[in-house]
């Protein structure tokens, strides 16, 4: 019994000595990553303090945290709208999220509103169906207080 033991180690000893070891391909990061750290490097650019930025590509979502820059809720406006201008120009270039959600922060602790952009609303700007003033207007519309506020 002791040399049937000592074979079948042997054999798998040699088992597992022939195994060859396969090398995993260097990950390239998807379009939809790499537009969404494009997408950062403009709220960068643009000073927007950024919390949180997580792409969502099965849900083809971005979601945002920010502080605002801004001290009173009426006068996030043209923050808004230079965050939604970034998102719609990733869009025109082939970003294939389909929707922008905002939560806007007025220190890191204390939540603000939120907001979202969709981007079949530029697609109608884009094709002439609405005005850049009619496309502002619904983003800003989205602009809710919120409830801590």
């Amino acid at each position: 019994m002791v040399v049937g033991t000592a074979g079948c180690t042997q054999e798998s000893e040699t088992e597992v000595s022939t195994q060859t070891q396969t090398t995993l391909p260097t990950r390239t990061p998807s379009p939809y990553v790499e537009q969404a750290d494009e997408f950062r490097s403009f709220l960068q650019q643009e000073e927007i303090s950024i919390v949180e930025l997580l792409p969502q590509p099965p849900a083809n979502a971005v979601e945002l945290t920010y502080v605002s820059n801004e001290d009173q809720y009426e006068e996030v406006g043209g923050e808004i709208g230079t965050i939604a201008g970034g998102f719609f120009n990733r869009v025109a270039n082939g970003w294939e999220a389909e929707r922008l959600n905002a939560v806007v922060m007025d220190s890191p602790e204390s939540r603000f509103g939120t907001w979202y952009a969709k981007s079949s609303w530029f697609e109608e700007y884009r094709d002439g169906e609405i005005s850049s003033n009619e496309l502002s207007l619904k983003v800003l519309n989205t602009l809710s207080r919120a409830e801590d506020a």
